[in-house]
């Protein structure tokens, strides 16, 4: 199975490809309804809507568009995803967990960048 084909297998995968696909394009005005619809209360709380789209654009102007470069875990609820950057050597560790009930909102994503050993 591919990596694609496993994260459809999955809500969580599902709504990764989904945020992935909106920041790719750059549509931030349908990345910003995502996130309002998208995520849990919960994790609108840390992070609010505005500070999330900042977060992306940020991470557009830096580093373009992302790619899966390996699924390091996936199961229906949690994606652990390892992305490239299109204007950078580094690889970044993509974390995203939905909540377990219909409609499987968001409570948790983190885009974190790991550390080279050279």
């Amino acid at each position: 199975m591919t990596d694609r084909a496993a994260l459809q297998q999955s809500q969580a995968g599902m709504r990764f490809i989904a945020q992935m696909t909106f920041y790719n394009n750059g549509d931030f005005r349908r990345l910003r309804t995502f996130i309002r619809e998208g995520y849990h209360d919960s994790a609108l709380a840390t992070e609010s809507l505005a500070e999330r789209i900042a977060v992306f654009r940020q991470m557009y102007a830096a580093l373009g568009r992302l790619r899966v470069r390996q699924l390091i875990a996936v199961d229906k609820h949690h994606v652990v995803i390892l992305v490239e950057a299109e204007k950078s050597d580094g690889l970044f560790l993509n974390d995203l967990e939905v909540h377990p009930d219909y409609p499987h909102q968001i409570m948790a994503y983190s885009h974190v960048p790991l550390e080279s050993n050279e």
